[in-house]
């Protein structure tokens, strides 16, 4: 598990870094922490490796919830955990869904505690990867960065939600069938003989076509009602 730290107090970096450090080791839990000293910083080069982000609100430049709301755009599944030296603050913590947050100065077992609920979350839609054998050898893909699969004569092509936020491909060989039962666990739907759709990434539902990572996509006749029902229960969490 991944765990971004974003903070302008190094000292700050330093206790959580701490903190979930015991955590793990008490959990008997696998944690990598990866400070950052402002949440300009973790937007430059935002990529969908984090299952947990832990900001604090007050910061120079960007604020936490600012970054917080930008990270949301890119990232439905990371879970967010605010730190804070005003409670008033965290109420705007659910217009990104964020887990809880946890107010300065912060003790071990209140912060434990509220990280356990943070970790729970995290680990029911961790990210999972798939293993996939291409004309260049194996490759290892985490599945939230899948915007759809296409079948295209023998071959599937993955289009993928770049680290540069600019969409790209993956040729492999497969069948629609074979890729539909590995991903449906992972909130994926057919809607045409030809696609397969992340739901995470679906934008908008209408009639007749979706729309997905800027691209629309035709809805077949029998893979409608199944979309429609999967994508509102989705939608609501």
């Amino acid at each position: 598990m991944r765990i971004a730290i974003v903070d302008d107090e190094q000292e700050m970096r330093d206790t959580l870094a701490e903190y979930i450090a015991r955590y793990a080791s008490e959990n008997g839990a696998e944690i990598e922490t990866i400070p950052f000293p402002s949440g300009d910083t973790l937007l430059e080069n935002y990529r969908l490796i984090y299952d947990i982000i832990i900001f604090d609100v007050d910061m120079p430049g960007t604020s936490g919830i600012d970054a917080a709301r930008l990270v949301r755009e890119r990232d439905r599944s990371v879970v967010i955990l605010f730190v804070t030296n005003i409670a008033q603050y965290a109420i705007n913590g659910y217009e990104v869904a964020a887990v809880d947050y946890i107010i300065k100065p912060i003790g071990y077992y209140d912060f434990a505690m509220k990280f356990r609920r943070a970790v729970a979350m995290a680990s029911r839609g961790q990210r999972r990867e798939l293993f996939l054998e291409t004309a260049e050898g194996g490759r290892r893909l985490p599945v939230s960065s899948i915007l759809y699969v296409e079948t295209l004569g023998h071959y599937l092509i993955y289009h993928l939600d770049g680290e540069d936020g600019r969409p790209r491909e993956l040729r492999v060989r497969g069948n629609m069938k074979e890729q539909e039962a590995a991903l449906r666990p992972y909130e994926f739907c057919q809607i045409h003989k030809s696609y397969l759709v992340n739901l995470a990434h679906m934008e908008e539902l209408r009639t007749g076509h979706v729309l997905v990572g800027g691209q629309e996509l035709p809805v077949g006749r029998t893979y409608k009602d199944e979309l429609v029902t999967r994508f509102f229960r989705f939608a609501r969490g």
